[in-house]
């Protein structure tokens, strides 16, 4: 008798050892959601490397509850706000490498701000039809927002400063920022995409240089 509750006790050690194992993912934790977060997409396709082949551009936006910060050390309160979180991604329709990524959040109370360059009736339309707002047929920067280009850019509308810094960024060598931005003003057909972030005045104009095969940003903020 002892004998056969001795063969019991084995199997059932064995089986609590043979159990599946859970694996846990080494990437970066996905953002917490509750049953109120809401979240948008929006996509459209340019040829923006000029190879023939359509990129994707792809706009993921999650409204998500964050504290607010407060003081200089900007330490969060127990006080939070709801917020979007925004996420770029253009990918090559040639194959699939990523030709440019950015991230960037949006307060709730900011996007007032916004309709003084469009009319929405709410920031969930806004986020939908990011890539397809109809500005009007002025030639103000209004009109540039969130808009696909092909044009001759100006020379204020490129900033060496920026140019340098992102050179430094990719540790792009063997030209100068001088050198790269003449370049850039004498092409006569510019592949740019120009876009707002997080506030009125944060508008992200970016860039593909053919001769480096990267895409890069050459202005931050309203051309003067």
């Amino acid at each position: 008798m002892d004998f056969l509750w001795f063969q019991v006790l084995l199997l059932m050690t064995l089986f609590s050892l043979c159990r599946p194992v859970t694996v846990k993912s080494s990437g970066p934790p996905a953002p917490a959601m509750s049953k109120d977060t809401e979240i948008y997409y929006a996509e459209a396709e340019y040829d923006w490397n000029g190879d023939g082949s359509p990129d994707r551009f792809r706009l993921r936006v999650q409204k998500e509850m964050a504290p607010i910060v407060e003081g200089l050390e900007q330490t969060p309160s127990k006080n939070q706000h709801w917020m979007y979180h925004c996420w770029l991604m253009v990918e090559s329709g040639f194959d699939n490498s990523a030709l440019w990524e950015d991230e960037w959040s949006v307060k709730e109370p900011d996007m007032l701000s916004f309709r003084e360059i469009l009319d929405f009736r709410a920031p969930d339309q806004f986020f939908r039809d990011w890539f397809t707002w109809k500005y009007g047929a002025d030639q103000s920067q209004k009109h540039n927002l969130n808009s696909f280009q092909v044009r001759q850019l100006e020379n204020r509308e490129v900033s060496e400063d920026v140019l340098a810094s992102e050179m430094k960024r990719l540790k792009i060598e063997g030209v100068g920022a001088s050198e790269l931005k003449r370049e850039i003003l004498d092409d006569k057909s510019s592949r740019i995409f120009v876009y707002r972030g997080c506030q009125r005045e944060d508008i992200r104009w970016v860039i593909y240089v053919p001769r480096l095969r990267k895409t890069m940003m050459f202005q931050h903020g309203f051309a003067d």
